[in-house]
């Protein structure tokens, strides 16, 4: 039997305006959660799927979990969609509701989302209990944050990841800030969701919310708390590392944690079949998504041809 290894399925970016719907990847998640659940019924059928993990940088959405009890107004809503400018692109803003606890939490640009699927009670790799599974998530997370930018990132009481922030307006003015969010969903062990890093996201001190998404929001339903990111933490002209190379970094780290052989990279016309299955084997979404679906995989079709660019390679 071959060595066990961490499949990694990379959705590019495309830019400046072709991200992954959210809805594409949840699609794709619930493929391969299915396939891990298939398995579980019928063990005899061959060896189990391997543990995966689904990275992204999304188009932008809010997404509310399901200590959102109450819905939200029609002003809440339209304040929440209106389009985002992102450099210099204005992008359309959806919100969506999701399996993981808390409240209202934003994904898109300048963000790589992180979600394992993988079996915590496998006997074909380290197991976890729930507890211990949203540590590992955490305790991936600080290490790729220290060992690729020096960023020192620890845990609180509250979910997450977080960092000592400096203001640059005023250096003695410090406080903790999420670097990293958290949202975890387990189906028979089955996990779903993960992380999400703010990477080159706009900093605590932009105050536009046409621009920066965070002040649209109270991050996860955490007063007086803040939202940073890389960019903000690192020193002044260091360079930013991209999306995709960050996800390659998060994955190695999680592949030695839940002791496999390494990570595979799944191959981009791979990733392109999985991809039309899911949309196939799902009835769920509406034709605005679907047609936005759709387009993002005849893009990232026509990328494989050589223009495939991650958008953090361009300073995102």
């Amino acid at each position: 039997m071959p060595p066990l290894r961490l499949q990694h399925l990379h959705l590019p970016s495309l830019f400046p305006i072709h991200f992954p719907p959210y809805s594409l990847a949840s699609k794709l998640q619930t493929l391969l959660r299915r396939q891990h659940l298939n398995h579980k019924d019928s063990p005899s059928d061959g060896p189990p799927p391997p543990p995966t993990l689904i990275s992204f940088t999304p188009l932008p959405i809010y997404t509310l979990g399901r200590r959102q009890s109450s819905p939200l107004s029609p002003s809440e809503i339209a304040r929440l969609s209106q389009p985002l400018t992102y450099q210099t692109t204005t992008l359309p803003v959806t919100t969506s509701h999701s399996p993981r606890g808390g409240l209202t939490t934003y994904h898109g640009p300048g963000q790589v989302v992180l979600w394992p699927v993988l079996d915590i009670h496998s006997k074909h790799h380290k197991t976890f209990t729930v507890r211990c599974y949203s540590r590992l998530l955490e305790s991936t997370t600080i290490a790729t944050l220290e060992k690729m930018f020096g960023i020192k990132a620890f845990t609180t009481d509250d979910p997450g990841v977080w960092v000592n922030h400096t203001s640059h307006l005023n250096p003695l003015d410090q406080e903790e800030c999420k670097i990293a969010a958290l949202g975890v969903h387990l189906r028979r062990h089955i996990s779903g969701l993960g992380t999400a890093i703010n990477i080159g996201m706009p900093g605590t001190d932009v105050l536009d919310e046409k621009v920066n998404p965070w002040k649209r929001i109270v991050a996860c339903g955490i007063e007086g708390k803040s939202v940073t990111s890389v960019r903000e933490q690192l020193p002044r002209g260091q360079i930013l590392r991209g999306t995709e190379e960050v996800a390659d970094h998060w994955g190695g780290e999680l592949a030695r944690r839940i002791e496999v052989e390494g990570v595979e990279k799944i191959s981009g016309g791979r990733v392109i079949e999985l991809l039309e299955e899911a949309m196939a084997r799902s009835e769920e979404g509406e034709e605005g998504e679907k047609r936005r679906e759709g387009e993002y995989i005849d893009e990232v079709r026509k990328g494989l041809g050589g223009w495939v660019k991650e958008s953090l390679d361009r300073g995102v």
